[in-house]
């Protein structure tokens, strides 16, 4: 327990240290860092869509010299967790007691819980970023401004989609976080819609900024079908897949002699879903990493994305750039993202998908305009944009010109 104490005293004396020289540099008019709070809860897991989002705006933050960026997660990290599942920017602080090798304590919990509420006042950053909807409850009480990120509003939109805890959780806090933060970070023009028409909103707080795309990961070695069709998302209601696999049979009854090949998790509410997967002709393949994910994507001969509501549709842009022709649900923002260089079908058309499908595997030519808008549909949607327009609203946020 001393051990935990020492630690604790010394990263407080370390903050307080910090934040006199901060202070005397401001007194002396030195040039200040703008300081950023960050909610790296979504790193707690393996990166999905929002995990990726944070990841690869961080790590565009960090690139600028006049930004500091704070990570703030559970107060403690000992032997049993918890893990990060991505690359923290080498300049970027990550505020936690280091209480791995240390016998475990029942008061380590109770006090460090207390102190970190001081380590954070004491870092006190210009304003806290919640990459995730809304701030922890211990953040949101020491931000002095706030900005927040929506990816979608499905909770509003199809209820019915969702795990009631999960909807539970979003009704219970986003009333809140919409009405404190001084800016909102919508993730497309469609969220930015759906967002101001669920809620009490000057338009002013709500700014569409649209994610980008990571360097691809070199493709690693995955047994595949020679043919086959793609998808690649967390099964679950929302994403609309019985419609994909009904087109599928269609296709293959009229002799498509290809797979269909799904890589996701298994999510809520998808059981009928999972044993279908266990079809004729259909390849299911769990959470993939970058490279072996880089190789499906790759040597896929279209990709399907019939989700019935998304937010922004990393897996469409993904697509695109390896070059594969992609088609998508008229829905939400699949439009706004794929633009010109996808194919379009009702959600619930299975026999709109079904012939949109043909053409993709029969019309040669068709594909090759497809790839080549792909391509630069793509190259459009890049990070270091993102975090541009990102970093400009965080310090609008903060009263920093």
């Amino acid at each position: 327990m001393l051990r935990t104490f020492a630690i604790i005293l010394h990263t407080l004396r370390q903050a307080l240290f910090a934040r006199v020289r901060r202070t005397w540099h401001a007194a002396l008019r030195r040039e200040r860092k703008f300081s950023i709070g960050v909610d790296i809860r979504p790193f707690y897991e393996p990166l999905t869509g929002i995990g990726w989002y944070l990841h690869f705006l961080l790590q565009e933050l960090a690139k600028y010299d006049d930004v500091e960026l704070y990570l703030f997660g559970d107060a403690r990290v000992t032997d049993l967790g918890p893990s990060l599942h991505a690359p923290i920017p080498p300049n970027a602080h990550v505020c936690w007691f280091d209480l791995r090798g240390l016998p475990p304590s029942r008061f380590a919990r109770p006090f460090t819980a207390a102190a970190y509420v001081l380590w954070m006042k004491l870092i006190d950053p210009d304003v806290m970023f919640g990459a995730n909807y809304f701030l922890p409850r211990l953040l949101g009480a020491i931000a002095r401004h706030r900005v927040i990120t929506v990816h979608d509003l499905t909770y509003k939109r199809f209820p019915e989609l969702l795990q009631n805890e999960t909807l539970d959780n979003l009704e219970g806090h986003m009333p809140r976080e919409i009405a404190r933060a001084e800016a909102i970070i919508c993730v497309s023009e469609s969220t930015k819609r759906d967002l101001i028409r669920y809620y009490d909103l000057d338009p002013s707080r709500a700014f569409a900024i649209h994610s980008g795309l990571g360097k691809s990961a070199a493709p690693a070695s995955i047994d595949l079908p020679k043919r086959y069709l793609l998808f690649v998302s967390t099964i679950e209601p929302r994403k609309n897949l019985s419609v994909l696999l009904d087109a599928f049979a269609k296709l293959r009854a009229e002799g498509y002699d290809g797979s269909l090949v799904v890589v996701g998790k298994i999510g809520w509410k998808s059981r009928e879903i999972e044993a279908r997967l266990r079809g004729a002709g259909i390849l299911h393949l769990d959470y993939l990493d970058a490279g072996r994910l880089a190789a499906v994507y790759q040597r896929a001969e279209a990709f399907v994305f019939p989700s019935i509501y998304e937010g922004f549709g990393f897996p469409l842009l993904e697509a695109m750039a390896f070059g594969v022709p992609a088609l998508a649900a008229r829905s939400s923002s699949l439009p706004e993202i794929g633009g010109d260089a996808a194919l379009y079908f009702e959600p619930h058309d299975v026999d709109e998908l079904t012939a949109q499908l043909r053409r993709v595997t029969q019309d040669t030519r068709l594909r090759e305009q497809l790839i080549v808008r792909g391509y630069e549909q793509a190259a459009a949607f890049r990070w270091d944009a993102c975090a541009e327009k990102t970093l400009a609203v965080l310090k609008r946020a903060a009263g920093i010109s």
